[in-house]
Order: structure tokens, then C-alpha cells, then sequence
């Protein structure tokens, strides 16, 4: 007697669809069968017509548990990833406090039991280091460096010897680049009184990001450490990406759907609800990262699932520079995924491996990702014909509003499993939280 059978459907790989019927055995993958195979089983799902996607995984998240849970917490941040059929979430360490320390991170964790509907992994910060080695020995699944555009109790003091930290530790670095020097001269240039709300974009200029980028790069070239650059927005960062690939740098690299879709006029059509950081940019930055998508030169897309509070946003409806840059990504990341997917942009297989193997092999999530058999039975019911509208009234984060609001997208989750238990079914989240929190 099996545990569950998903039997009828087409089961996503990297190497795109195939019909089989799933086996999960104690929450696992147990094996494929042929299609039409209904060997006796505690629970059948008939999966007819439907995908059935390997749960998705989020590198990069903030929940903001502990300090700032007036915007996130792990439960509202977990069932906003629920519904949307992401099944393992990486969190971001930028909460009150930092994690900045192996005894930080296990108090995250602690905090995080019994409140996850999803899994996670939990990053840690340094600014120096001294700080990696316990991290790392603790289970964060990164170390994440930031080198401008942040408080300065979060940027990276001196970059070279925590890349050598985390390369002794055998850690990827997570790096966000940016360049404040860059950011102060075109601040001062275009933060004005009565200013255009695109003036905020024009403040942070791809040269900032590419010149951030070109100095992780530099570290990691004179360490031999493996980085991911974080939210690539522009052509000038992929071009210095390309260049240290060839180069044989071990280093990876993220978009996020919003880079992807959205274009810079949407901080003048939706004002605060659209300010993010890095901006959104251009149609040739956009085209450009599409290219990146296809030629694998970007390994995978999260969202920077970042939510404020709707008051917290609304100051900057009159003075966009009063407003805290950062939106809700978690659970809308699948519909608009999907919704390249049934546009032709992307595979099936370009699916999985962009959101789900990529994330799960780059930072040591040896059991997420993938519906091989051995994997945890995390996986997504997915009506690929189905037309559906994303909406601000169905978003389950604090946040409350997408700028994805209105989007006409075909194909849409219509259950969520987590180790073969279901979490979310028809947009209708379960009460049992069985998240884990999960180590490197």
C-alpha cells in the first residue's frame, strides 16, 4: 500500500513533460510508473489534463521575522508562497536584528517552528570575516553580502576576506551590487523638490549595479569563492557576467519576474506600489534579460519578495523618494511564469530548471527541486489552459498589493503539495504548517 498516487497527469522535468504516475511513499518520491499504473494507495489524486510541477523554490525572500512583522511573517509570508505553489522559500537575513551570527539564525529558526505552511532556509549576513565560519557550520544555506544601497550596518566592510572566509567554508556568497559613490552623484543630480517619481529610477543608474558587479567579480577572481549575484537587472551586469564565466569564475545569477515583465514607467503609472530596488528598467535591459534567460547566462529566477505595509507605501503616492522601495513577489511568481510558458518564452523544462533545480543545487538543498525519485514529494498541480486574473484582494502578504494587479495570465496552480501533504488547494490554504526549516 503506497502512501499517494498522482496518476494522469504530465510530470515537468528539465528536459519537459512526461506522463507517468507518481508514487510518493513517507513524503517521498518513490518512483514513476507507467502511465494508467493505479497500484493500491491510501490517497489518489487524478491529475488528468493537469501539470504536475516540481514545487518551487525561492531563493530569495524577506519575511521580515523577527523586528518588522507589521510588513511579513513567516506565517503570511509561507501561505502567500503556498498559494502561489512555491514549496521551499530561502529567507533573507535583513530582519531586526540581522542574522548576523550562528546563535541569530537559531533563533530565526526557532522562531520560524510551527508557524511554516512551506520549508525554508535561512541566510546569513556578514560584514565581516569573522562571521562566516559559524554561519555556515549552523546550516544557513548563504552567505549574503551587501555592498551598497543598504543601511551601513548591513554593507560589507572589507570584501576580499569574507570571500576568502566563505570559500574556506565551502559557502556560496550571495552578493547584492551596487555602488553608493555612483548612487550619491546621480542622487544629488536628480532629487529635487516637485520631482518626476521616475527621478527615484534615474537616482540609481545601471552603473551603480555594474560597477558592484565588477568588484564581486574582482573578489571572487582573487579568492577563487563561488558567488550569485543577486536581482541582475541591467545588460551592463550580464555582460560582466558572461566575460567571468569564460573566464571560469564559479558564479551564478538571478532575475526576478519584475526585471523581466515590468517596465520602468510602471513608478510613474503606479507611483509607490511599483519602487523597487534595483528600478525596474528599460525595454532594452528587458530584452536583454530575456536573452539571458534563453542562453543560460541567468541561472534562475526568485522574486525579492519584499512587502511594507500599505501605510508605510502611501507617503509616497505625493513624494516617491518617502516611500520604502520593495513589493510582494512569492506568490505571484508561478502565474507569471506560467504565463511565459503558455506565451512561448520559456519550456517546461526552462520552468523547472529556473525556479526550482537551479535554486535547489546552488545552495545545497539536496532533496528540492526535482520529482526524481529519492526527492521530498513536493510538487504543484498546475491547469496549464486555465486564463485566470491576478488581483490585489487574492494576495495573502501583509503587503496586500501587487504591481502585477490586473495581468492576464493562462496557466495557474490549483493545489500546492508539501511532501506529498496538500497545503493549498483551489487558492484555499490549509491550516497544518509542517514547514520545516531546512539546512545547507
Amino acid at each position: 500500500m503506497e502512501d499517494l498516487l498522482v496518476h494522469g497527469g504530465r510530470i515537468a522535468t528539465t528536459d519537459g513533460l512526461r506522463e507517468a504516475t507518481l508514487v510518493v511513499r513517507r513524503g517521498h518520491v518513490a518512483a514513476w510508473l507507467e502511465p494508467g499504473a493505479t497500484p493500491r494507495a491510501d490517497s489518489v489524486v487524478d491529475a488528468t489534463g493537469l501539470v504536475v510541477l516540481p514545487g518551487l523554490v525561492d531563493a530569495h525572500v524577506h519575511f521580515r521575522d523577527p523586528g518588522l512583522t507589521h510588513k511579513e511573517d513567516f506565517t503570511s509570508g509561507s501561505a502567500a508562497a503556498a498559494a502561489g505553489g512555491v514549496t521551499t522559500a530561502l529567507v533573507m537575513p535583513t530582519d531586526l536584528p540581522p542574522t548576523f551570527s550562528a546563535d541569530g539564525l537559531a533563533a530565526k529558526a526557532a522562531l520560524a517552528a510551527g508557524r511554516l505552511h512551506i520549508d525554508v532556509g535561512l541566510q546569513g549576513a556578514a560584514v565581516e570575516p569573522g562571521q562566516v565560519a559559524a554561519l555556515a557550520a549552523a546550516g544557513a544555506t548563504s552567505i549574503e553580502v551587501f555592498l551598497g544601497d543598504m543601511p551601513a550596518a548591513l554593507l560589507a566592510r572589507d570584501l576580499v576576506p569574507i570571500l576568502a572566509a566563505c570559500r574556506a567554508a565551502g559557502i556560496v556568497a550571495g552578493i547584492t551590487p551596487a555602488d553608493d559613490a555612483v548612487i550619491a552623484q546621480a542622487e544629488a543630480q536628480w532629487r529635487r523638490p516637485g520631482a518626476d517619481a521616475l527621478d527615484f529610477y534615474r537616482s540609481r543608474p545601471p552603473e551603480s549595479e555594474a560597477r558592484g558587479t565588477a568588484r564581486a567579480i574582482a573578489a571572487a577572481r582573487e579568492t577563487g569563492a563561488a558567488i550569485h549575484l543577486r536581482q541582475v537587472s541591467c545588460g551592463e551586469s550580464l555582460a560582466l557576467l558572461r566575460a567571468a564565466r569564460a573566464g571560469g569564475l564559479d558564479i551564478t545569477a538571478e532575475t526576478t519576474p519584475h526585471y523581466l515583465l515590468l517596465d520602468e514607467e510602471e513608478i510613474r503609472r503606479q507611483g509607490p506600489w511599483a519602487k523597487i530596488l534595483p528600478p525596474l528598467r528599460g525595454a532594452a535591459d528587458r530584452a536583454a534579460l530575456w536573452q539571458a534567460v534563453a542562453d543560460g547566462t541567468v541561472d534562475m529566477v526568485a522574486t525579492d519578495h519584499a512587502p511594507h505595509a500599505p501605510a508605510e507605501k502611501l507617503p509616497g503616492e505625493a513624494d516617491i523618494w518617502a516611500a520604502p522601495g520593495g513589493f510582494p513577489g512569492v506568490q505571484t511568481l508561478l502565474p507569471l511564469m506560467l504565463g511565459a510558458v503558455a506565451e512561448g518564452r520559456i519550456g517546461w523544462g526552462d520552468l523547472v530548471r529556473l525556479c526550482g533545480a537551479a535554486p535547489a543545487a546552488r545552495f545545497g538543498l539536496k532533496h528540492k527541486g526535482s520529482l526524481a525519485p529519492g526527492a521530498e514529494a513536493d510538487f504543484v498541480l498546475v491547469d496549464p489552459t486555465r486564463a485566470a486574473v491576478i488581483r490585489n484582494q487574492d494576495q495573502r502578504s501583509r503587503a496586500g498589493r501587487t504591481p502585477f494587479d490586473g495581468w492576464r495570465v493562462t496557466g495557474w496552480p490549483v493545489a500546492t503539495y508539501l511532501r506529498g501533504a496538500c497545503i493549498m488547494r483551489e487558492d484555499a490554504v490549509m491550516d497544518a504548517r509542517a514547514g520545516r526549516v531546512l539546512r545547507r
